[in-house]
């Protein structure tokens, strides 16, 4: 199998392309290997019907027992309960960084300490949502696991 890394300058987006003749054994295992960062959530935004691709999920609130997910541009109402996401997606990089709030690790730009031991993370779309001091070590523990399967790959 071959492999091509090609760095495009402003993309609004990264893709991935898949060319075959037929899925072996060696493909099969790569796409199982991507499923997780695949996977989509359905949900209500302006009162219809949608479904995201999971990656492009920010982060996970829960405001008045209602569960929302904000992407760059939309916020989508979702039916899934916080711990429901992170069971289930949690290979895709969602972890709690508060009671009521989870965060997709792939779309923080960079974290900064703030007064009473919290932290401040900033997302990719420049939005700050505050990280509370209970939840650091287990965020810490899944941004090395992140960051270890990053260098595995590279």
């Amino acid at each position: 199998m071959k492999f091509l890394k090609i760095k495009e300058e402003n993309l609004d987006e990264n893709y991935l392309e898949l060319h075959y003749d037929e899925i072996d054994s060696e493909t099969a295992a790569v796409l199982e290997r991507l499923r997780p960062a695949l996977k989509y959530i359905e949900g209500i935004s302006d009162g219809k019907r949608v479904t995201f691709p999971l990656s492009s999920i920010f982060y996970f609130e829960t405001v008045d027992r209602k569960t929302f997910g904000y992407t760059s541009n939309t916020c989508l109402e979702v039916k899934e309960t916080l711990q429901n996401i992170i069971d289930d997606h949690k290979d895709a990089g969602f972890v709690r960084i508060s009671k009521s709030c989870i965060v997709n690790l792939y779309k923080i730009k960079r974290l900064q300490g703030d007064l009473n031991m919290r932290t401040l993370i900033y997302l990719k779309n420049d939005e700050c949502i505050v990280m509370n001091r209970g939840y650091r070590a287990e965020f810490y523990q899944a941004l090395k696991h992140i960051q270890e399967k990053k260098h595995e790959a590279n």
